[in-house]
């Protein structure tokens, strides 16, 4: 009894460490087919990469904030918000809030390009960096 006690208390410690919006974007969310869509674009939509970097200490030109370690910062960017919700807000809003030192410049029309399972996929990706 003792023994399942304690891998049940080991499971809830682990499942704490990852945020349920992490786990429920990537289990909804193609992260491999997100990468494609973030550095090839998608139905007309330009691709991310074209003023964003994913790699920490990335050099070059870059109009937008680096997504290096997005998955960690973007639940401490809006109260209220976790990750999932704060990419999917930036991505299909990205009026709603612009990262200090940016311009409000970001494409506005994914919203009208892309699918929901597109975003999805593009979410599940972002959560890998």
């Amino acid at each position: 009894m003792i023994n399942i006690v304690i891998s049940l208390c080991v499971a809830l410690l682990l499942a704490r460490c990852t945020p349920l919006s992490v786990l429920s974007a990537a289990a909804s969310g193609d992260a491999e087919r997100g990468a494609q869509i973030f550095t090839q674009g998608w139905a007309d939509a330009p691709a991310c990469s074209t003023c964003h970097h994913t790699v920490t200490g990335q050099y070059g030109f870059s109009i937008g904030p680096s997504l290096a370690g997005i998955a960690e910062r973007a639940g401490t960017r809006v109260v209220g918000m976790d990750a999932a919700e704060y990419l999917r807000q930036s991505i299909l809003e990205p009026h709603s809030y612009v990262v200090s030192g940016y311009r409000d410049i970001m494409y506005p029309d994914y919203r009208t390009h892309l699918t929901e399972q597109d975003i999805e996929d593009l979410i599940a990706y972002l959560l890998t960096l």
